[in-house]
């Protein structure tokens, strides 16, 4: 009785464990459904004039963002843009792009806010002129 009743407290314990949550923040993931996608457009440009024209945009604007290339899938890649200082991804859009045979890309923005769906459209405007900064984005040099 005395060995049930340990395996018991034991099998407690280990299934508190497992129960135990860790708050990790917003995932790229969890930013894809449906709910939080702002945008779905194609251009006509490529990935690596996708990354070309964000560099030269971080040069000009106070702005921070991540492209990353799927590994296994060398069509999509991800762009993760906002104000300089904003490394949570409630503060950041996300995009996905998904280029085509045909020439075009893929653009799907998503926001977890509403009031940051309007820099989707800013990072669209920023590709095809990275020498201006989106609106509510300060510019590097005054």
């Amino acid at each position: 009785m005395k060995k049930m009743r340990l395996a018991l407290i034991a099998l407690a314990v280990g299934m508190s464990g497992c129960m135990a949550t860790t708050d990790t923040g917003l995932r790229e993931f969890d930013l894809r459904k449906p709910i939080y996608e702002h945008h779905d457009t194609p251009i006509y440009m490529d990935l690596p004039t996708v990354q070309r024209r964000l560099y030269l945009h971080a040069q000009v604007c106070d702005i921070e963002y991540s492209f990353t290339k799927d590994p296994l899938q060398v069509h999509f890649a991800t762009v993760r843009y906002g104000p300089a200082g904003a490394t949570d991804l409630k503060d950041q859009v996300m995009l996905d792009l998904t280029a085509y045979a045909t020439g075009k890309l893929g653009v799907v923005g998503y926001s977890y806010y509403a009031k940051n769906a309007p820099l989707i459209s800013g990072v669209l405007q920023a590709l095809a002129k990275p020498d201006r900064c989106p609106q509510g984005i300060p510019s590097k040099t005054k």
